[in-house]
């Protein structure tokens, strides 16, 4: 009996131990294995943050019905961070404590990955996240993993293909409040004038805002022949429509936010004519039969169509499967074999982390065909190029 209580009590006196010192804990061995995601359920955040619910929930059911992982069946815990970075940092916090995830999923905001980055760093978790700030990877976090382009290969493709392809010569730059859009903005800036084309100039508008026509109009007035935009997927509808109502007259090349279902599903197709998308991969149409069946199979399930968010974290969780089925459940080990891995080639992506946490290295361009809202691919842009 002195031996049990002891036992009991020295294990407890371990965890407790732990918890103190912000390592993490043993994750039990039986039972379900728990997952924990903080994503943006409520607020106008959701337009991105329910396609990867959605699809996280997806993969969960696919996984389960192949036997779970290390038969294990897989639980997606959720926690809603809603539009405010400080509910970001309780969800994550909240899952840590409550959950004991060995891993997390962030969303795609990097305001909020930006915010919640210390706590992982303090948790010594590894997680995935979609957002495209480059300021999240100069931090330095070693158990952060980016599952989507970056924005400096999200910019260099649509620089390149403003110079290489539309072979323009003067071009505006637009982009929301904060390190996604002015960091975009400013990397397209520097890969233009590398190029040859001069940007002419860069605004800037806050998420709330209704109306962009101002920004617009002082880009067109300097000279602009087309404007390369970086926006969340509240904002497309209000830029494209004004953009058509003032009669610019000059292409619109927008980032992955502008072609996403979220923003497309609300405007028009002469809203969307003479318009351009830098994206991950062009899911709806596209003539591989694995993507063209997955995203009919999503399409058919929630009612809407899949986007390149969501796709995102449906491979991130079976990437994370094939780590854990390597390296087991222990947090490093976890974290060590998601880092290795290299040409996994996914539904939307071919993942190859690099020491920065990077994981996708190329974008497409698309285009909607002619009075419709359907997008085709024009080409392919490499990091490395």
């Amino acid at each position: 009996m002195r031996r049990a209580t002891c036992v009991t009590t020295c294990a407890t006196a371990v965890l407790l131990l732990l918890g103190l010192l912000g390592l993490p804990r043993p994750v039990a061995a039986q039972g379900d294995l728990s997952i924990g995601a903080t994503v943006p359920i409520t607020s106008p955040y959701a337009l991105s943050g329910r396609s990867y619910y959605n699809t996280l929930q997806m993969a969960e059911k696919d996984i389960n019905a192949q036997g779970g992982i290390k038969g294990r069946k897989v639980k997606i815990v959720f926690e809603d961070t809603s539009n405010s970075n400080t509910i970001a940092v309780n969800a994550f916090k909240k899952v840590m404590d409550t959950v004991k995830s060995p891993f997390l999923f962030l969303n795609s905001y990097t305001v909020q990955n930006l915010a919640v980055e210390p706590e992982v760093a303090r948790a010594k978790v590894p997680v995935m996240y979609a957002g495209g700030g480059v300021a999240v990877a100069e931090r330095g976090n070693a158990w952060m993993f980016r599952i989507r382009p970056n924005d400096e290969v999200a910019a260099k493709g649509a620089a390149q293909f403003v110079a290489k392809s539309l072979k323009l010569k003067r071009v505006g730059l637009m982009g929301v409040e904060g390190d996604f859009g002015q960091g975009g903005m400013k990397v397209a800036a520097e890969v233009l004038k590398q190029l040859g084309v001069e940007a002419v100039g860069q605004e800037v508008y806050r998420a709330a805002d209704k109306d962009m026509s101002a920004q617009l109009l002082s880009l067109k007035n300097k000279g602009a022949e087309a404007i390369v935009v970086f926006t969340y997927v509240a904002e497309p509808p209000i830029i494209f429509r004004q953009r058509r109502q003032l009669n610019l007259g000059i292409p619109l090349i927008g980032s992955s936010a502008t072609c996403l279902p979220a923003a497309t599903n609300v405007m028009t197709p002469q809203d969307m004519e003479g318009t351009y998308c830098f994206t991950d991969s062009l899911l709806v149409g596209n003539p591989d039969p694995k993507v063209h069946a997955w995203a009919e199979r999503y399409q058919k399930e929630f009612n809407f169509p899949p986007d390149v968010y969501g796709v995102a974290y449906y491979d991130g969780m079976f990437i994370l499967k094939q780590a854990i089925e390597k390296a087991g459940l222990e947090p490093q080990a976890i974290r060590d074999a998601i880092a290795a891995t290299k040409d996994y080639k996914g539904i939307g992506a071919t993942f190859s982390f690099d020491q920065r946490g990077e994981g996708v290295h190329q974008v497409v361009v698309v285009k909607p065909k002619p009075g419709t809202k359907d997008y085709e691919l024009l080409e392919t842009v490499r990091s490395a190029q």
